[in-house]
């Protein structure tokens, strides 16, 4: 299944340095200001959102 395929009607595509990112347009107000990083060490491996409009209580 491509990305295309698998888009839904809610899903926003957006491109970075040739990277595609799908995210529900739900949460583009929370994604705003935000960095995607890839991490790969002895205690962490994955992807990782930092930034963006979030608050805590």
């Amino acid at each position: 299944m491509t990305l295309d395929e698998s888009k839904k009607e809610n899903d926003i595509i957006e491109e970075s340095e040739g990277i595609k990112i799908v995210y529900d347009k739900d949460l583009g107000e929370f994604l705003q200001n935000s960095t995607i990083d890839y991490s790969d060490n002895w205690f962490q491996r994955g992807f990782i959102i930092r930034g963006g409009n979030t608050s805590c209580c």
